[in-house]
């Protein structure tokens, strides 16, 4: 079953993240991987409060081994290190709802 991951990014270092999205971004295909949706800026917020300096983006995997084996390949560990302290990331995983 698909699973989704909702991450929101404040961006510290926006020349930092360019070398990270330029690892990361091609990595999420390769396992499998798709951006589904992401905001432009901050946000429409209908209710709650949300982190409205920070980017809102959904990324499906077809499963969610192939998410980890994703977020613990040598690959992705390299690009966690350019983004750290650069950008503050808040993940959530949440499962496709059967249909």
């Amino acid at each position: 079953m698909s699973i989704y991951v909702v991450a929101t990014v404040k961006v510290l270092d926006p020349s930092a993240m360019e070398d990270y999205s330029a690892i990361a971004g091609p990595l999420v295909g390769q396992y499998g991987g798709e951006y589904v949706a992401a905001t432009n800026g901050e946000p429409e917020v209908v209710e709650v409060e949300w982190v409205m300096d920070a980017q809102t983006v959904v990324i499906k995997f077809p499963s969610r081994e192939k998410f980890y084996a994703f977020w613990n390949s040598p690959e992705y560990e390299e690009a966690k290190k350019i983004r750290k302290g650069k950008a503050i990331l808040n993940n959530v995983i949440l499962d496709e709802m059967p249909g």
